[in-house]
């Protein structure tokens, strides 16, 4: 498990350095967002109760964002960078749900000192992740990276303040160190009472995961042949690129049946190695190394993806883990992995 015991990063070879606490607070503020779009916008409102408003006939300080927000979808380089983030199609309507809140009028009406463009940029982009993971269908690839870069080219192109943190992934100076203080009392309170209310939506979502383990662990024959069978009629050599539980299924295969024709083996965000722990791999029974015809292998994990595990301790010499970092917060970070630019660089310089 990565960083087990410490809450780090277990560093290993050719891994890059843990991230700052900067950024880890950033993912957690993101993961909060993502619950609650508005969350920012209410609690710095709330931070200017008593405070003078805007003189009587004064154009409202928000007027010129709010009429400025609609148009945003028509700057070229945003509509890239919201495509990269993975939520192009639902940001037109996040846009127009986080306007007509209460809390994003009132937001605009208040005189926040140090706060504007950027917040409100925040909230689009979390209202657009929001309903973008609410649909239907297979989890979503979003990157972090984007989205931040997406953050920061809306409050360049909306008028006023920019407000705290314009580069990407940031979350600094003063108004916003008042917002974590805030939120860091919340985040606990807010993240059970969310759970609660949306069991149903919780279990919708993570029973995929968990059921077809689960059925493979039970019924897993047919699914190793169905991959056997595509790597018989592939040209050699072949690569097994696995996600998650594909990653349980290819090793469980490779184990079992040798298959020269596989030059490669690459799993990403499996938990394959936790289950050779807790003796649930049905292959390797719990301390047996593994057989010498298992090819070269590679898995890629996310220390914010709690269905990741390393590898290189349980076999030893065997796998090579390599970390990456969507700074999406889980569960998103566990399908990140295929909008991550970095996973395809280390897949570029390691395919035959």
């Amino acid at each position: 498990m990565p960083g087990y015991g410490t809450g780090r990063e277990v560093p290993h070879a050719g891994a890059p350095g843990a991230p700052e606490e900067a950024f880890d607070e950033d993912v957690e503020f993101w993961g909060l967002l993502y619950l609650d779009p508005l969350l920012e916008l209410r609690l710095l409102t709330a931070e200017t109760t008593g405070r003078t408003e805007s003189a009587p006939g004064a154009r409202p300080p928000g007027e010129a964002l709010s009429a400025a927000a609609p148009a945003l979808t028509a700057d070229d380089r945003l509509r890239r960078l919201l495509d990269a983030a993975g939520i192009a199609e639902d940001f037109a309507a996040a846009v127009a749900a986080v306007l007509t809140t209460d809390d994003c009028r009132r937001f605009l009406r208040a005189p926040v000192e140090g706060a504007g463009t950027t917040e409100l940029a925040r909230a689009f982009v979390a209202e657009a992740v929001r309903r973008r993971t609410g649909r239907q269908g297979p989890a979503p690839a979003l990157d972090g990276t984007a989205r931040d870069e997406a953050v920061a080219r809306i409050a360049a192109l909306l008028p006023g303040p920019s407000g705290t943190g314009d580069e990407p992934g940031a979350h600094r100076g003063p108004v916003t160190r008042r917002i974590k203080r805030l939120t860091g009392r919340l985040a606990l309170g807010l993240a059970s009472a969310q759970a609660v209310k949306r069991r149903s939506a919780l279990t919708d979502a993570a029973h995929p995961a968990a059921g077809d383990v689960l059925l493979y662990l039970a019924r897993g024959g047919p699914i190793r042949e169905a991959v056997a069978q595509a790597v018989l009629a592939a040209e050699p050599p072949v690569v097994l690129l696995a996600h998650s539980l594909g990653g349980i299924a290819a090793l469980d295969l490779l184990v079992l049946r040798p298959l020269p024709q596989v030059a490669l083996l690459v799993t990403v965000g499996s938990q394959a190695p936790f289950l050779y722990e807790l003796g649930a791999l049905p292959s390797l029974e719990p301390g047996s190394p593994l057989p010498a015809h298992v090819p070269r292998w590679l898995n890629v994990y996310d220390r914010r993806d709690l269905l990741s595990y390393l590898g290189g301790g349980v076999f030893p010499g065997r796998v090579a883990d390599i970390a990456l970092d969507s700074r999406q917060p889980f569960p998103l970070s566990h399908s990140a992995y295929w909008s991550n630019p970095e996973l395809y660089r280390v897949l570029a310089e390691e395919l035959p």
